[in-house]
């Protein structure tokens, strides 16, 4: 880490001497022009030969000095594009060879120091081309700077950035030392896979396993909270104990993260003392016409209508905060679960009895019911409350006792 934080001073000290000797230079440029397709270029440079090429960039590592963004008028902005910018810097270059290159970077978003690696050819002005696109345009080498034109990312309206930019040679023992610091090969990082095909996962007992299917490495299973679980991992098999019911897995290979929610219908598992919440109704009636009524007999509509969850009279507070739901398990009486999202502390009949159910229902005799086991579960994924729901199908010479 010690060696990390020299390299990155030395850095910059490199980029503030370079920056402070060329800044009145740099900006002694002609003016850039973008085509159709808005790709930037220069039309003045003088062709570079691919021998000549060869002799001056290929074999040497390139540091960078300054670039400047080239607004839509083709004029340089007189300020350093990577002044202000967080979590994105530079890259800077090692031409391998005549058809290899490699782009030096910090990634933020794994984080990580690496590489880039691109076969490359030499065009028409200039042009270094990857993959039949324009990667950067050489505008001149003169001795140990080299100016080019390149491609820096898309503004939010959809337009594209371009930077004309300043590099200096490295000295053999400056590329060796950046080779060294920016080690991960970042053409080669790969998502982070499991073997896991849904996610939240239910499961009906208390032990849940599963693979890594690909990986950058060890990768590491941590329980979003303490106490909810144990994990045993070997290899690349992950074997999660469940404590209790409702939890969240972290995982990591330092470059790449992924995360799953376990679930279980076991009953050991059902939460006990958080008796906070009640939906609208414990109990609604399926007609012979196959409306949804209430026990009162009020239409309840099935494809518009639903219930909301409403805290009890004497919890008010941080609890409410703790224990705010989110989602909802619905358990069957086959213990069979399926995982619905609240919308606005509401859930729709449509979402909570599906079609074929009620059909189902529908074609028994007056007096059949189905039952729910309706689990509450907070925004931090345990579940913490278990409400009962009942569906009655009503006959007309059936009629409730209630």
């Amino acid at each position: 880490m010690k060696a990390r934080t020299f390299f990155g001073m030395w850095v910059a000290l490199l980029c503030i001497c370079g920056f402070a000797g060329c800044k009145e230079e740099e900006f002694d440029v002609p003016t850039f022009v973008f085509d159709d397709n808005g790709v930037c270029y220069s039309s003045s440079v003088v062709p570079v030969s691919q021998e000549d090429f060869e002799c001056r960039v290929v074999g040497y590592g390139w540091k960078h000095v300054s670039t400047y963004e080239i607004g839509h008028d083709g004029q340089c902005v007189p300020e350093d594009y990577y002044k202000d910018l967080i979590g994105i810097g530079p890259e800077w270059y090692y031409f391998e060879s005549a058809s290899s290159l490699k782009s030096y970077m910090y990634v933020d978003a794994y984080p990580a120091w690496g590489f880039m690696a691109y076969n490359y050819r030499l065009e028409e002005a200039n042009r270094i081309v990857v993959n039949d696109k324009t990667y950067m345009q050489l505008l001149s080498v003169d001795g140990d700077v080299m100016r080019i034109v390149k491609y820096l990312g898309v503004h939010s309206d959809g337009d594209k950035i371009y930077g004309y930019a300043t590099y200096r040679r490295m000295t053999a023992e400056e590329l060796e030392e950046v080779q060294d610091e920016y080690d991960v090969n970042l053409s080669e990082v790969v998502n982070l896979t499991l073997s896991v095909k849904d996610n939240p996962v239910i499961v009906s007992g208390k032990e849940f396993e599963f693979d890594v299917l690909a990986s950058n490495g060890v990768c590491v299973f941590e329980a979003f909270r303490d106490g909810y679980c144990n994990i045993i991992t070997e290899g690349n098999h992950v074997k999660v104990e469940l404590l209790k019911n409702g939890v969240k897995l972290t995982g990591s290979d330092k470059l790449m993260h992924c995360g799953i929610s376990i679930y279980s219908t076991d009953e050991e598992l059902e939460p006990e003392g958080t008796d906070i919440y009640d939906f609208d109704y414990t109990e609604i009636v399926l007609t012979e016409d196959k409306r949804l009524v209430s026990a009162d007999g009020d239409d309840l509509y099935y494809e518009f209508g639903g219930m909301e969850v409403h805290s009890r009279d004497e919890y008010f507070g941080s609890i409410l905060s703790r224990y705010s739901p989110v989602a909802l398990l619905v358990v069957d009486e086959n213990k069979e679960a399926r995982y619905l999202r609240l919308r606005g502390g509401k859930i729709y009949f449509n979402e909570l009895l599906p079609q074929d159910v009620l059909d189902s229902l529908a074609a028994g005799n007056g007096g059949d019911s189905i039952n729910y086991k309706l689990e509450l579960i907070s925004a931090g994924g345990d579940v913490f409350q278990v409400l009962p729901f009942k569906v009655v199908y009503q006959k007309k010479e059936w009629r409730s006792e209630v």
